[in-house]
């Protein structure tokens, strides 16, 4: 398995990683995935400890949330390309 993968669809983005150095050389995960229930996306945030144990993170992103995060994203991406 490679160090940093990214995969999804129409539904899910899916980021993981492993080795990082600058956090405690556990693997770290991000998925954010549509909400059927609701009108907005679910965020989550893993990292495995140590020991395997799992510490998770959930966040909900309204409409409002996702327009301002991309964009942040967006401008982010104007000034490092």
């Amino acid at each position: 398995m490679s160090k940093h993968q990214v995969n999804g669809d129409q539904y899910w983005f899916h980021c993981y990683y492993r080795g990082e150095d600058r956090d405690d050389g556990c693997a770290n995960e991000l998925s954010l995935s549509t909400d059927p229930a609701a009108d907005q996306l679910d965020l989550l945030v893993s990292n495995p400890g140590f020991n395997n144990e799992s510490h998770d993170d959930t966040f909900a992103l309204q409409k409002g949330d996702v327009k301002k995060l991309s964009a942040f994203l967006q401008s982010w991406l104007k000034r490092h390309s």
